[in-house]
C-alpha cells in the first residue's frame, strides 16, 4: 500500500534557516540557504539524483546541516532507496531531535519496507511532538490496517478527520478499505 502525503517541499523553503546549525559562519550560512534552496527545487522537480548531489555538497561544506540530511532522505525515498533514506533520517534526528517531520519521513520509509513496529513508533514520535500532525495520524493508520489493528486505525482517521483530513480524496478510498476490512463504519 501507498502512503501518501501531502505537498511538503514548498514548507522547507521555511525551515532551512532553522535547520542551520548555529556555529555555521554568515557567510556560509547564505551558500548553505541557497544551496539548499536549489536541493529543494530539484527534489520538487523529481531530479532526485541532482537533489542527492546538492545535498553531498552541503553536507561537505557543513556537515551538521540536518536540513541537508532531510532532504536528501526524500530523495532516496522517493528512488525506493530506503535504507539510505532511513539513515539520512536518522541522522536529522540526531542533530535535531525535536524535527517531527524527520519522524515522519523515516516512519513513511520503514512502512514501505514492511517495518511496521518502527513506523507506528516514528509515527507516534511524530504526533508526541506536533499534536496536529494530521499526515502523521493518517499514515500511522494506514499501518495500523495494514497491521490489522484496525480499532487503532479508526482511532487514528477519527482523529485525522477531527484535523481536516475528510476531504482528501486518498483519506476516502481508504475509509472504504477499512471499512470493508474491519466490518465496520467507525
Amino acid at each position: 500500500m501507498k502512503y501518501p502525503e501531502k505537498y511538503f517541499v514548498s514548507a522547507i523553503f521555511c525551515l532551512i534557516a532553522v535547520l542551520l546549525p548555529q556555529e555555521t559562519r554568515p557567510a556560509d550560512t547564505r551558500t548553505i540557504m541557497q544551496m539548499m534552496t536549489q536541493a529543494s527545487q530539484m527534489l520538487c522537480a523529481g531530479d532526485y539524483d541532482k537533489t542527492i548531489e546538492k545535498c553531498n555538497e552541503i553536507l561537505r561544506i557543513e556537515p551538521r546541516c540536518s536540513g541537508a540530511y532531510y532532504v536528501r532522505g526524500f530523495a532516496y525515498r522517493y528512488k525506493e532507496d530506503y535504507d539510505r533514506s532511513i539513515m539520512d533520517f536518522t541522522q536529522t534526528i540526531r542533530i535535531d531531535p525535536k524535527y517531527a517531520a524527520a519522524y515522519y519521513g523515516r516512519a513513511l520509509s520503514y512502512a514501505y519496507k514492511q517495518m511496521y513496529a518502527e513506523a507506528i513508533s516514528d509515527f507516534t514520535s511524530a504526533i508526541a511532538i506536533d499534536p496536529k500532525y494530521t499526515d502523521a495520524y493518517f499514515n500511522r493508520a494506514r499501518v495500523y490496517y495494514d497491521t490489522e489493528e484496525y480499532d487503532k486505525a479508526w482511532g487514528d482517521v477519527r482523529k485525522a478527520r477531527a484535523l481536516g483530513l475528510e476531504t482528501d480524496l486518498m483519506y476516502k478510498g481508504f475509509i472504504r478499505k477499512l471499512q470493508e476490512a474491519s466490518g465496520r463504519f467507525q
